[in-house]
């Protein structure tokens, strides 16, 4: 099977711009950023999120990448995932997709920040975590209610991303919070009949 090769990411937190920031951050960002540019102008991006997650696989080890961007109007998400081939076991795939969310969809949203306390009283921040929620039904569940009926239980879809003092440190805390509350703006301010 044919790896890609090694990739040594930077803090794309320093990077205004996304096309610097993805560029120091992924190991794909020339497949993110050429379907992000399909349907986005850069020079619209309002905040931006990054991710990276690397797990062992029986066959190597596997990068899932995201990227969570807003222009203002929609919620934009990139994902890139390694995987094995259907067909060919001993072949690497690499998917890479788009999802564009119109942030008229988003009628739920939480940002949380969590904060250590040293014995001065001081606060620290120390990791950031934020939810968005669409009325998309994700799944259901039938459960047995006390009077021996049944209720339907509907989960809707979720976008949840979060940084950590440990994951990713204190700028990529800042830029989530910062895209958080843009995120929150936004929303806020679109009507269904467009901006507020």
């Amino acid at each position: 099977m044919t790896y890609p090769p090694p990739h040594s990411p930077e803090d794309w937190a320093v990077y205004q711009g996304l096309e610097e920031g993805l560029g120091a951050y992924l190991r794909d960002a020339d497949a993110a950023l050429e379907a992000l540019g399909g349907v986005l102008n850069f020079a619209d991006v309002q905040a931006y999120t990054c991710e990276r997650v690397a797990t062992p696989q029986p066959w190597g080890e596997s990068l899932w990448q995201e990227v969570a961007v807003t222009d203002g109007t929609r919620l934009i998400l990139w994902h890139g995932d390694d995987e094995q081939s259907d067909e060919d076991p001993s072949s690497l795939m690499f998917s890479s997709s788009v999802r564009t969310i119109p942030l008229v969809a988003i009628v739920d949203q939480g940002l949380r920040t969590r904060f250590t306390v040293d014995e001065s009283g001081q606060r620290s921040l120390h990791s950031v975590m934020l939810y968005l929620s669409t009325q998309t039904p994700e799944r259901s569940t039938t459960e047995l209610t006390e009077d021996a009926g049944t209720r339907t239980v509907q989960f809707v879809e979720t976008y949840r991303f979060s940084k950590s003092v440990t994951d990713g440190g204190r700028g990529q805390m800042q830029r989530l919070l910062q895209f958080g509350r843009a995120m929150s703006r936004f929303t806020g301010a679109i009507t269904v009949g467009g901006q507020a």
